[in-house]
This record gives C-alpha cells, structure tokens and sequence, in this order.
C-alpha cells in the first residue's frame, strides 16, 4: 500500500500497566517538513514561506486576536492548529480492543498562539508585549475550560528545533484534552500527599525554604519568584513560583509581574546559554475549578534543552542533572539583560 493512501488514526489508546493514555495522531506526520535538515535553534523559516507570516492568508482559521494598547493590528493571533494533536468532542466513545481501552477518536482542541514579529522571541520582547501574549494564554484558558472533552488544558511554548518547533517562527500552543495526563497525575498526587501529611502546599514550603536561602533565585518581584530547582530535571531549569498560594493560573490576576518573571527568565536563558532551545509550560489543575485541588500552587517551567537522554534515563524515567544547581542559579542571576 502506498503510505500517503494509509488512512490516518487519531485515537487515544490506554496502556493496562500503567493506565497511562496516548494519543496516536499520524496526520501530524503531514506537517511542513522543509526544515528538517537543521537541528540549529537558530535556523530560521524562510519568511516568504512561513504560514504564521500572516495566518489568515495561509489558511489558518483565526480564533482570537490580540493588539498592543493604542494600536489596531494584531500582536497576537490565535489559531485552531491544521496539524491538531486532538480535536473533536468524541472523548465519550470508548471501546475496547483485546487488554487496551481505546477511545476512537482524540478529541479536544488544539491552538497556536502566534507573535507578529518572525524573528523576536518573548526572550527579545518587552515586558508590555510578554504581558499581552500572557494575557492570551488566560483568555483562551478560559474560553476552552468550558468545553466538552477538555478535562486538562496545557500552555506550552516549543523555542527551536530541538525541542521540538518545526517553525521558527515564535509561538505557543495551548492543547485541551480529555484525560489527566500521567506526569500532571503524579504531580497533583504528589502534591496532595504532602498536603494530607502536614497540611501545607509543598509549593509554599519549597518557596519559603528557598528565598530564606537565596541561593537558587535568579529573579523576583512582588508576586513571583523564579528559580533553579534544588531537585532539578534539567541542567539550568527554572521554575516561576507565584508568593501567593494559588491553583489556579488561570485566577491568577498579577499578569504583569508573571510576564516580567517569564521576560527575564528567557532573557538570561537567550543570552547566557547562547540561545539554546528550551520548552516552557504552565502546570495547573484539571479545568473542573472545583475545591478538590486547593491543596495544588500552580507554578511555570522552563527547561533548556541541554540534557541528552540516554539508556538510563530512557530506561528508568529517571534524570542524571551534570549541573549544580546552585552553580546554575549563580551564573543565571549574573546575566545581566
């Protein structure tokens, strides 16, 4: 058979062992390919070519637009994504198939949050502009929480080839879908059991523990530190804490400071690790907004892609981090931007 005549899947399929879901979508596999023959962060999308140039005029189905203050052109267009992962409101249509439960088709909804500038990354942006593409990721949150088969909402950001962006041009992509993602599941556990052990947030107890000791934060102002981890997944990782305790991103309403923390954040990483490709995403709780994740403190990562995984941490999930932390958190605090 012809593999451009296969018929494409797009299911979500559930592993018996370890109850963990995925989702087999092969039309991704039909995305633009022109840029596979660099691995550079750097190499840039041909303008002529790039179909977040001017969404519209490509095809792309606008959801959203967003402008800076003052001005009528967009800074900010969101679109339904033409390569989903997910869409569809089919979750409810599951079967099964030998040991596996399947549900035949990954619904959810799938969109790209595209900048105007083909070149500027938020690392480049101003803390103004960072704020409007913040305020983007909240109201598309809120518009997509609602909806049906939309159980977890996950903001991401993809910088350069190595972690995964096909386009060079800057953009996010937020992703509903409607299960709880294994690793959310183990955080939110996690979290909880702290909680029902000693009655606190294990965010705040990081939090507190970590600006007494002032030695892995790199930047904070009045609602947000960020910082190297002490227990880090990746060389150079940082993570933006809100002071306040809070689930919710989505309720948070101090946009300003979490775009000043994020700016600077991705600044030092552009500058002081020469650009390397990062990925970036918003850990919050399932979309319900009910009092059973209170104990959770919703919180950002940003990992740079420095680490190469090999047997050992593709065979036991485990991570080997060649980086102090500490000696992380002192060179990034001293980039100056």
């Amino acid at each position: 058979m012809n593999p451009e005549n296969k018929k494409e899947i797009s299911e979500l399929r559930q592993d018996p062992v370890g109850r963990d879901w995925v989702i087999i979508s092969t039309g991704r596999a039909k995305r633009p390919g022109e840029y596979k023959s660099s691995t550079s962060p750097g190499q840039e999308t041909p303008i002529e070519i790039c179909p977040f140039e001017d969404p519209k005029r490509h095809g792309n189905e606008v959801v959203k637009s967003f402008s800076r203050k003052g001005e009528s052109d967009w800074f900010v267009q969101v679109v339904n994504n033409k390569f989903p992962i997910a869409h569809g409101n089919a979750c409810h249509l599951e079967e099964k198939r030998g040991p596996y439960s399947v549900q035949t088709q990954a619904s959810g909804y799938h969109e790209v949050v595209i900048t105007r500038d083909h070149r500027k990354s938020l690392a480049q942006m101003s803390v103004d502009e960072v704020e409007i593409v913040v305020g983007a990721y909240k109201s598309r949150y809120l518009d997509l929480e609602v909806k049906d088969c939309a159980k977890y909402i996950l903001i991401f950001h993809n910088h350069g080839r190595d972690a995964g962006a096909t386009i060079s041009h800057p953009h996010s992509q937020i992703l509903a879908i409607p299960y709880i993602p294994a690793d959310v599941r183990r955080s939110l556990e996690g979290s909880a059991n702290y909680h029902s052990e000693r009655k606190r947030c294990v965010h705040c107890d990081i939090l507190e523990w970590e600006l007494k000791e002032k030695k892995r934060i790199i930047f904070e102002n009045e609602n947000f530190a960020a910082l190297v981890p002490y227990v880090p997944k990746f060389s150079y990782e940082i993570r933006i804490i809100p002071k306040k305790h809070q689930p919710y991103f989505e309720e948070d309403g101090n946009t300003r400071d979490l775009a000043e923390a994020l700016k600077v954040s991705l600044a030092k990483i552009f500058k002081g690790l020469n650009n390397v490709a990062y990925n970036f995403f918003i850990h919050t709780p399932p979309s319900d907004r009910n009092n059973e994740y209170d104990y959770y403190h919703w919180h950002m990562e940003i990992n740079p892609r420095v680490n190469t995984w090999g047997g050992f941490e593709l065979g036991t999930g485990g991570d080997v981090i060649s980086v102090d932390p500490d000696e992380a958190a002192e060179y990034l605090r001293g980039i100056k931007i």
